[in-house]
């Protein structure tokens, strides 16, 4: 099997899987909303500082959200279902499979945040942070890129599928509530020590990327098909 059949057959699982067509519908809805909002100016009084942070989060949130769905439905299903053991018994190597598949659920989990990103840009006049703001998303979704790695190989070795599936979606959705909610007070310390969330929000970009790329790579390093096939997990 090649690489390209195995993303062809990643994007057949993943565009006819139910949740994850649920989980779609409810970004679109709130992109939607975002946008509908910032369009009839609802964000102009409350700053850039605002909008730049609540569509930092919209974008790394709807696509976490989005891409543990495809985990779960995709890479860990698999396992539940013993397919994966029938993939790597076709003579295909197990790191083969986790890029194929961290790949193509990158690309459509990124699909409606890019959407977010870009109406966003279009609407809101960033004036002379317009490249920084186009500098935070692109290190944000290469930051993720390499955060679904790690969450694809992590998942194969977890024994309570459900509980992994929970912890990341629920402290997903935390998040984003807890920032919007206190946004206010986040953005008026910031203020008060003269922090600037662009910088902050590209540190903290650039940290995490490093930290996923490196524990990604020394995961991925040491994987193996007999190690995945051995290793059990149930959905309890």
């Amino acid at each position: 099997m090649k690489d390209s059949g195995i993303n062809k057959a990643c994007r057949y699982i993943i565009f006819r899987d139910k949740d994850i067509l649920l989980n779609n519908i409810v970004s679109s809805i709130i992109v939607l909303v975002f946008i509908f909002l910032n369009y009839k100016g609802f964000f102009r009084n409350r700053g850039e500082s605002f909008v730049v942070l609540m569509l930092y989060v919209l974008v790394f949130g709807l696509t976490q959200i989005n891409a543990n769905s495809m985990v779960v439905n995709m890479t860990i299903k698999d396992k539940l279902t013993k397919r994966l053991e029938f993939v790597l018994a076709s003579d295909v190597s197990v790191k083969t499979l986790i890029k194929a598949y961290s790949i193509e659920i990158w690309r459509i989990s990124s699909i409606i945040p890019f959407f977010l990103f870009y109406l966003t840009y279009v609407i809101f006049d960033f004036g002379k942070n317009t490249k920084w703001i186009v500098t935070i998303y692109l290190s944000t979704i290469l930051m993720l890129f390499f955060e679904i790695l790690y969450l694809n190989i992590v998942s194969l070795y977890k024994k309570n599928y459900k509980f992994f599936k929970n912890i990341v979606f629920f402290g997903t959705t935390i998040l984003i509530y807890m920032i919007g909610t206190f946004s206010g007070k986040i953005l008026s310390l910031l203020e008060k020590y003269y922090l600037n969330l662009i910088y902050i929000i590209l540190v903290i970009n650039i940290g995490l990327a490093l930290v996923f790329a490196i524990c990604s790579m020394k995961d991925l390093s040491k994987m193996n098909n007999e190690s995945v096939i051995n290793k059990e997990g149930s959905w309890s």
